[in-house]
């Protein structure tokens, strides 16, 4: 307490300039100022000040906001600010103190004296939200996990307390055993998880989530234990018996796994069956793909898919796996398939296709005309898959002209490998086009050409096409570009580059400056301008405590709707950027363009793709929420570079917990979401409530 109090004397002096007082900000005025500080990842002073201020502040909330984001810039030096609060007055103050000096402890070289001061405060704490905060900070600080750490997670699992604080505590043992070079754990911890596997408690929804975290540790950690396997199978809880199917596969050696798995093929969720898939795959499928074979059929449609997918691995000969296909993919044309431009009815043929072509690829050959004309574009993108694989240059060149940028892109992957720098022309013409993954693509296909001249015009003119659309979210294609660039430019562009040295993205500011030193000997800084963020407001924002949004799907994606409550407080610039969008009508007609079963949906691109987003980026809000099923994130490619595309857990993804945003969960319409296929269209999303 006394920490916290001399810190709160020490900043208040920043409110004063020439000893003369400065009127101190109302609290709407702090907290907007604070905001904007956050959102802008301030590096000075001057421009920390607002944060600092907020650390004296005699409101809790204010305070809070403080903390938190003060731990979401993760710089170690930052530890003498955030340390004090994790004794603050209210246990909500030492909440955010604890989970801020997680982030801050990413700095590795801060991580050692945020584990002391971490331990040192639980050995006082007595309020359970707390004291969990506390475990889940010492679990995720990189590096092995001091055997103390370990024990002290232990002890505290085996102790009594509120099924919440249990939740907190299994979640960090899972995240302290979770990767490489995270150490070993002793046996009273696999004791302990063990038990926690097995948990029963009220409410039955907690329970399950520890049962959860625990099984997924023990997979790391529990080697060969057929009997805890074999209970973790037969739990009610649909994840917990998909975690068991992962658990019987990794383990290097466990009696009857084959009979364990196959119980799982049968499961009655189709989460279960398609990991059960997946693990009959690495270990059986060579000598019997029967399984496999049998899932083609089943009536999940994200079962059968798998299935699909799978039948491209190696199977006995007596499996006739190309025969299996081959109806499949003739559905995509022949009448069998209704093909009014619409994406229904394809992901079947589509996928089949590829597998086809990797069993077969003289059966394929004969549908990729056909279906390189589809006039669903996602079939075109898997048919320039499918010739990739078989080797078909006619085909992909003809598809590396295609309307869609996307069906380019997948061309131009094949004709690499086909025709390698045989094909350098098409790739230096798909640098002209808009979609930025097809341009980063075509960069990268440039590696090692003998057509330099050519390649770096072709760069240059597309570096400073793109640069003049002023997006933020453009750094991925300009950094391949000047990667490539470094490869075949030289002198001749150094004049060019110049211009780059006060662009308003920093990463290519010191990569044009570096290329421009190299070729010319003479040193050059990078001088970057940042663009003008997007505009944030405090007031509006806390308008939308408990609004919610509703997306609803077109009808030829299924239909229905999913309503996601909105987090304003945790994640407010986020939810503002989203909301904005939505007003905007920016997602109504895109798609969910990514589908990984037992893992995310993802969407609101604009492009249909991983690299087309909206213009600027959205800063990291990192917070205690935990990745669980249902909940929404931001998808980034790195710290802070949100493109307001989003995504959907579709069960509890513990790795995503403290590296992506989560700004909402899904409270109706769940099932909604489970039906979502590849290419599944967004048509509106609408707000619902909030304060005007």
């Amino acid at each position: 307490m006394k920490g916290f109090l001399a810190l709160a004397a020490a900043t208040a002096v920043l409110a004063t300039t020439g000893g003369a007082q400065r009127p101190r900000p109302a609290p709407a005025e702090l907290r907007q100022a604070m905001l904007i500080a956050e959102d802008g990842r301030a590096t000075t002073e001057s421009e920390l000040k607002p944060l600092l201020q907020g650390l004296a502040s005699r409101d809790p909330a204010t305070v809070v906001q403080a903390v938190r984001g003060l731990g979401r810039f993760e710089r170690g030096s930052f530890l003498e600010w955030v340390a004090p609060a994790l004794r603050g007055p209210l246990p909500a103050i030492r909440v955010a103190a604890a989970h801020a000096m997680g982030q801050l402890g990413q700095d590795t070289t801060a991580a050692a004296g945020v584990r002391v001061a971490l331990l040192a405060a639980m050995d006082e704490e007595t309020d359970p939200a707390v004291f969990g905060a506390f475990a889940r900070s010492l679990g995720r600080l990189p590096g092995p996990v001091p055997p103390l750490v370990s024990a002290a997670l232990a002890a505290h699992a085996a102790r009594p307390g509120p099924p919440t604080l249990l939740l907190d505590v299994t979640r960090a043992i899972e995240s302290s055993v979770r990767g490489p070079g995270r150490g070993s754990v002793g046996p009273a911890l696999v004791e302990r998880l063990r038990a926690l596997a097995a948990h029963r408690a009220t409410p039955a929804e907690v329970a399950a989530k520890i049962r959860r975290a625990a099984v997924a540790a023990l997979v790391r950690v529990d080697r060969g234990n057929a009997g805890a396997i074999g209970r973790a199978l037969a739990d009610e809880d649909a994840e917990v018996r998909r975690l068991a199917v992962s658990w019987a596969a990794d383990t290097a050696a466990v009696e009857g796994r084959q009979s364990l798995l196959a119980q799982a093929l049968g499961d009655k969720d189709p989460m279960v069956r398609v990991e059960a898939l997946r693990a009959w795959a690495r270990h059986y499928q060579a000598t019997d793909c029967g399984p496999i074979v049998r899932a083609v059929r089943d009536p999940a449609p994200h079962v059968g898919l798998t299935a699909i997918d799978l039948l491209a691995n190696p199977c006995p000969a007596a499996a006739n796996v190309a025969e299996v296909l081959w109806p499949i993919v003739d559905t995509l044309a022949g009448g069998q398939r209704r093909n009014l431009g619409t994406i229904a009815n394809w992901h079947r043929g589509a996928h089949a296709m590829v597998s086809l072509a990797r069993v077969a690829p003289n059966r394929v050959r004969g549908v990729l005309s056909r279906a390189g004309s589809d006039l669903t574009w996602q079939v075109r993108m898997y048919a320039a898959r499918a010739a990739g694989i078989i080797g078909d240059p006619d085909r992909l060149l003809e598809m590396a002209e295609d309307r869609d940028d996307n069906v380019r892109e997948a061309a131009v992957g094949g004709l690499l490998r086909v025709r390698g720098h045989g094909a350098d022309s098409i790739f230096i013409v798909q640098l002209a086009r808009p979609d930025y993954q097809l341009v980063q693509t075509a960069a990268a296909a440039l590696a090692g050409t003998p057509n330099k001249a050519r390649a770096a015009a072709g760069l240059v003119a597309a570096l400073r096409r793109i640069t003049a659309e002023r997006k933020e979210t453009s750094r991925d294609p300009r950094v391949a570009i000047l990667e490539r660039l470094a490869e075949v430019g030289g002198e001749a562009q150094a004049a060019e580059l110049e211009r780059y040295l006060t662009d308003f993205d920093p990463e290519v500011a010191s990569r044009a400056a570096g290329l421009v030193t190299k070729w010319t000997g003479q040193a050059r800084e990078p001088r970057p301008t940042r663009l003008t963020p997007a505009p944030l407001s405090w007031t509006a924002i806390q308008r939308l405590r408990g609004a919610k949004l509703r997306f609803t799907m077109s009808r030829s994606s299924g239909g229905g709707s999913f309503d996601v409550a909105l987090d304003a407080e945790v994640a407010p610039a986020t939810v503002a950027r989203i909301v904005a969008n939505v007003r905007a009508k920016h997602y109504d007609g895109l798609t969910f363009h990514r589908v990984v079963p037992n893992f995310v949906i993802q969407g609101g691109s604009p492009g249909a793709n991983e690299y087309a987003g909206d213009a600027l980026y959205t800063r990291d809000e990192i917070g205690p929420g935990s990745h669980e099923r249902g909940t929404m994130g931001i998808s980034t490619r790195g710290r802070d570079t949100g493109d307001a595309q989003i995504f959907v857990n579709l069960v509890d993804n513990l790795r995503l917990d403290f590296n992506y945003t989560v700004w909402g969960r899904i409270v109706l319409g769940m099932e909604v979401v489970d039906g979502v296929l590849e290419g599944d269209v967004i048509e509106t999303v609408q707000l619902i409530g909030g304060r005007e």
